[in-house]
């Protein structure tokens, strides 16, 4: 289940692509092209949702339920990640450059240099709160580790990392939000069947449309579900009759259990280990592709930091290295627990960040990384697209081609690394970007 997740970082990203937007929420009467595109794209718009009643019919939703939240219903043009059509329809307006140019990608926490993600006294204030909140809800967290195996501290991080214990409040509409990431996302087809389940949601009398506030992507309640994710894994554990993710703590981190439980959580395995990787190691080994016992990844030199021990009877386990910032960070052996976890967000550094603040609650102590975080480029996620169709065009697995560097991208940048004699980092770089691109343009010449 792909998620988008919602943090401080990601509501303050939000909120300044809004003010950064203001203009456009309102065009000025001498903007006649922003405001016709507008009006062209809203049109068409209102029939696409008009389009979706069959299969909220099939689905269970009522006409009435279909027809009262879909009255009035407008795009949120303040959303991040928005991918405007040009022209705005078939024969209409072109889109507008000031328009294009005010709406360009924006950075998401999960997608940037991986050092911003881990700060030292975010991970000490989400733990400690933790620990906090396991010593104040310990009978129903035992519960819930007891009936689905997954540890009190995972649930509790994933609390605490969506929406900070409940602190942080989700700003939009869900149906609007999940209505325009369906028509103008990234993702069309998921966020349709997304909003058709919202809409699910109200007609079954679970919340009603004003009690539905998310994330910029849709995600909802304290632990951050999209409404599918509800209707697979929500689950009523304070016995009231409800599941409700939005008010009831047990029912939310039941149901993020639930979740995990449900998508393969292992309860006699933990999420991963922090490791030191030997001198001169091949980076591009990393990835669940190549995953192996940890017994094989100690004769090849893997070892835990700090000279501390797998568990006994690990050894046969089977791991994968995970290289978030590639060699110029540091280095874990993953699980297939790591796995799960990534399918509540779909983000290497939010696995290890979830894993780690869990660690940190469990031990009742501060612990830090033991590799360090080196300083990595910054670069633009459309030139880091660009250049990922360009290794797709020479053969390269890169995973989804997103402007994204996981795993798979990583381990690519490593193999044309030792191609073109450069220092092996598996982590893109300005140095590798243009190299690759200067080929790619010889190459048409």
């Amino acid at each position: 289940m792909p998620r988008a997740n919602f943090t401080r970082a990601a509501l303050l990203a939000a909120f300044m692509a809004m003010l950064t937007l203001a203009p456009f929420s309102a065009p000025a009467a001498d903007d006649a092209d922003v405001a016709a595109y507008r009006r062209a794209v809203e049109q068409r718009f209102a029939e696409w949702l008009q389009e979706l009643w069959p299969d909220a019919e099939a689905a269970g939703v009522s006409r009435t339920t279909f027809d009262a939240n879909r009255k009035g219903l407008k795009l949120n043009w303040s959303l991040p990640h928005l991918v405007l059509p040009n022209p705005a329809a078939p024969g209409g307006p072109a889109l507008p450059e000031s328009l294009a140019k005010a709406m360009g990608p924006k950075h998401q926490p999960e997608f940037d240099a991986p050092v911003y993600y881990f700060k030292d006294g975010t991970l000490a204030a989400l733990s400690a709160t933790g620990r906090g909140k396991v010593a104040q809800l310990r009978p129903t967290l035992a519960a819930i580790q007891k009936q689905y195996s997954v540890p009190a501290s995972i649930v509790v991080a994933i609390w605490g990392r969506e929406t900070g214990f409940g602190k942080i409040d989700a700003p939009y509409d869900a149906i609007g939000t999940i209505a325009t990431q369906g028509f103008l996302g990234r993702r069309p087809d998921e966020f349709r069947a997304q909003l058709i389940a919202a809409l699910k949601i109200v007609e079954e009398n679970h919340a009603t449309r004003a009690q539905l506030k998310s994330s910029w992507a849709g995600a909802m309640g304290y632990t951050q579900f999209m409404p599918t994710d509800f209707e697979k894994f929500a689950v009523d554990f304070d016995g009231d009759g409800k599941r409700d993710i939005w008010n009831s703590i047990p029912d939310s981190l039941a149901s993020t259990a639930n979740s995990l439980k449900s998508q393969g959580w292992d309860g006699a395995k933990v999420w991963g280990y922090e490791v030191q990787l030997p001198q001169g190691f091949d980076c591009t080994l990393q990835g669940p592709d190549k995953a192996r016992p940890i017994e094989e990844w100690m004769k090849l030199g893997v070892a835990r930091v700090l000279g501390q021990a797998f568990p006994q009877g690990t050894l046969g386990d089977s791991a994968f290295i995970v290289l978030p910032a590639g060699l110029k960070g540091p280095a874990f052996l993953g699980t297939d627990n790591f796995s799960v976890l990534k399918l509540y967000n779909n983000s290497d550094v939010y696995a290890i960040f979830v894993g780690h603040v869990a660690d940190m609650i469990a031990a009742n102590a501060p612990v830090k990384f033991a590799g360090a975080w080196q300083p990595v480029e910054r670069l633009p996620r459309d030139r880091i697209q660009r250049f990922q169709e360009v290794l797709v065009a020479q053969g390269h697995d890169v995973g989804k081609v997103d402007g994204l560097a996981g795993f798979k991208t990583r381990a690519a940048i490593g193999v044309t690394e030792k191609r073109l004699g450069l220092p092996l980092t598996c982590y893109p770089s300005q140095r590798l970007v243009d190299a690759v691109m200067k080929e790619a343009s010889a190459a048409k010449q």
